[in-house]
């Protein structure tokens, strides 16, 4: 079957297609989703657009899809895997030191769970109740972000050391070059996929602010949507 070569479809996982979970690790794309993801790849060029490492979202969809992971500093691409920026190495050993002190981090802080994404280094303060700590913690991350000139990103119960200069807005931007699109997406990060295409079709998912065309309830109406097409 030959696909629709005039629209391609963007679209982040955790919160768009699944709904946020408290558990980072319980991801995984049930049979309903999968069937979904099966019929669009099928016909459209499609790519899952997240934050999180290409090892981590392969083990949630496997590796059929093409992928644009951790902000668009590494994707796959027809199986194909291609790093989008020279210096990843430098970053993976940076977070790979600080994610040593693991235990210890967790220890000190009641709550926190940390996920070394082999580029971007996840502070997950879902389960922390003690605001003060909280504070705390989210200064000395941005700390860490400004002695080791990584980007910190604070979304969702969560903060996160960037690879510098990466986003998914420009990665999208890129692998749309001038084409059709659909980008849909529920978090910050999606924001600056929405801001870096205002000539696509933007979908937010959820609540809040955004800078999208249009806004559906959940991942349950997304889902509904891209049964649609």
């Amino acid at each position: 079957m030959l696909k629709n070569s005039s629209l391609k479809l963007f679209l982040d996982y955790d919160g768009t297609l699944i709904p946020i979970k408290m558990d980072p690790d319980d991801c995984y794309a049930d049979s309903e989703l999968k069937d979904i993801l099966n019929s669009l790849d099928n016909n459209y060029e499609m790519y899952i657009v997240t934050g999180r490492s290409l090892d981590d979202i392969t083990k949630f969809i496997g590796n059929a899809y093409n992928v644009i992971a951790l902000h668009g500093a590494v994707m796959r691409i027809g199986g194909e895997i291609r790093e989008n920026i020279p210096d990843l190495a430098y970053f993976t050993q940076i977070c790979d030191r600080i994610f040593k002190n693991r235990k210890l981090f967790e220890s000190q802080y009641d709550g926190l769970r940390m996920y070394n994404k082999n580029g971007n280094l996840l502070f997950h303060l879902g389960l922390m109740t003690d605001d003060r700590r909280k504070d705390e913690l989210e200064g000395l991350v941005r700390n860490m972000g400004e002695e080791n000139m990584m980007d910190v990103y604070e979304g969702k119960m969560i903060m996160e050391l960037r690879v510098p200069g990466i986003n998914k807005g420009s990665a999208i931007h890129k692998m749309r070059n001038g084409s059709n699109a659909i980008i849909a997406g529920d978090d910050r990060t999606d924001e600056e996929s929405f801001e870096a295409n205002g000539d696509a079709v933007r979908i937010k998912v959820g609540i809040g602010k955004t800078k999208a065309d249009f806004v559906l309830s959940d991942y349950r109406e997304m889902r509904q949507f891209l049964k649609l097409l």
